[in-house]
């Protein structure tokens, strides 16, 4: 389980950090497209699950909860 949530953990990093480096030069809007963008094409499945599972918890910056919240109504629709 400890694996498990490093895992996440890092995950929860690196989302933030796309995040924080895509912001430059953009609007928040602009820079949540490009985010949930990026992790739309880059990320696994299971990552993009652990992702949208992070909602609500505050270990993501507000960019990134943002772009998760967009991924996870597009695979809520897609699931539906």
């Amino acid at each position: 389980m400890d694996g498990e949530l490093h895992r996440n953990e890092r995950l929860y990093a690196m989302a933030n950090q796309i995040a924080d480096n895509l912001e430059h030069g953009r609007t928040e809007q602009e820079t949540v497209d490009e985010v949930a963008s990026h992790i739309r094409r880059f990320w696994s499945r299971d990552m993009k699950q652990s992702l949208i599972a992070a909602l609500g918890s505050g270990l993501l910056n507000p960019i990134a909860e943002k772009a998760a919240e967009m991924l996870a109504e597009e695979y809520k629709l897609k699931a539906g």
